[in-house]
């Protein structure tokens, strides 16, 4: 009986000795299962490096295509000054006056005297048609009238001149003068041009104009991009172009016209670059063997890495006949081009860096 007890008490302890053993086999698996797996380095090729420029770019400056700088053709003191910088007129409107009160009288002086000289040379015509006064009598009251006539043709246009009229549609870029102020003729006044079309002017090497032809700029794609707005283009028309270049900076001279956008403030002055589409433009990459996944003439796949997650999807992409990428990869990809035969879909992996020697 006592034996019997002690073989039963003797089980219990095995029993209890084998269930830990399983526990702590358990917990050993769980922990091995737990432990993260290595990221995988491998090798990376950035598509942005084998992509040509979509476009040739030249330092470019906007230009008024029509300006004039406008004055009086008589001095006199300012009464009226219609418009301020940045207003915006159209053809025919006064934009500045002079006092004409002096010219006024002047004016009614020559009108007098004009008007007595023509009733004196018309006594004088019919006098010498009845042979009552001689023929220098005649030709002096003639010449007096003429005189006096031109006289009064000139003070009645510079009462004219006291008027300062736009002569086009466009925007007053700049004022010199105030009202009251006395100005001497010819005196600049303002300033106005026409920003509904404007001129860019900007300077391309020699060695660019040979190789596309001046004779090919009209037919080129081209716009304007400005320093303010990068990504915005403004499309251009090909203008003109010096016919010697610059012999010291080796540059040609060249125009291109703009038609200002709607809501967008084009003004002289402001600066940017004038881009020239370039016909060959695109992705020009061949991939090493070690990059394919599969490949045949026409298409493949390969590994392309996120570089936000860092974790690798396929990428499908077609071929030319020379075996270059055609189609199916970003300028952003990072393509594997090394330890592609181990991945797997979302993969973590990481750049291979080389170890730096001793």
């Amino acid at each position: 009986m006592r034996y019997q007890r002690m073989k039963r008490t003797l089980g219990n302890v095995l029993a209890l000795f084998v269930m830990v053993g399983l526990l702590s086999g358990c917990n050993e698996a769980v922990s091995e299962t737990s432990e993260p797996m290595p990221v995988k380095p491998v090798k990376l090729l950035a598509v942005e490096d084998y992509v040509l420029s979509s476009t040739d770019s030249f330092l470019a400056e906007i230009d008024a295509t029509n300006r004039a700088q406008l004055s009086f053709q008589v001095g006199g003191e300012v009464q009226h000054l219609n418009v301020r910088m940045g207003q915006r007129v159209a053809k025919g409107d006064v934009l500045a006056t002079l006092d004409d009160s002096d010219l006024t009288l002047s004016l009614d002086s020559a009108k007098a005297s004009y008007s007595l000289a023509r009733t004196q040379w018309e006594r004088s015509q019919r006098l010498y048609a009845k042979k009552l006064v001689s023929t220098d009598v005649y030709e002096q009251s003639e010449t007096n009238y003429k005189a006096e006539r031109a006289r009064y043709e000139q003070a009645r246009t510079e009462l004219g001149y006291t008027q300062l009229v736009a002569p086009f549609d466009g925007v007053v870029s700049y004022t010199f003068v105030k009202p009251n102020q006395v100005v001497a003729a010819k005196q600049q006044i303002l300033n106005i041009i026409d920003n509904a079309k404007l001129d860019v002017s900007f300077t391309m090497p020699v060695s660019f104009v040979e190789k596309m032809g001046i004779a090919n700029l009209p037919a080129q794609t081209m716009w304007l991009s400005l320093d303010s707005e990068p990504n915005a283009k403004i499309p251009g028309v090909f203008k003109e172009i010096s016919t010697q270049p610059n012999t010291d900076t080796n540059t040609y001279q060249a125009t291109m016209t703009v038609v200002r956008p709607e809501h967008r403030n084009l003004l002289s002055g402001m600066t940017g670059q004038v881009h020239i589409a370039r016909s060959e433009a695109g992705l020009q990459l061949s991939l090493p063997e070690s990059a394919w996944v599969s490949r045949n003439d026409s298409e493949g796949t390969v590994w392309v890495m996120d570089s936000s997650t860092h974790r690798v999807a396929k990428a499908a992409v077609s071929l030319t006949p020379q075996g270059k990428i055609l189609s199916g990869l970003d300028e952003k990809d990072l393509v594997v081009v090394a330890g592609v035969e181990t991945l797997h879909e979302g993969q973590e992996v990481k750049a291979w860096e080389r170890e730096e020697g001793i």
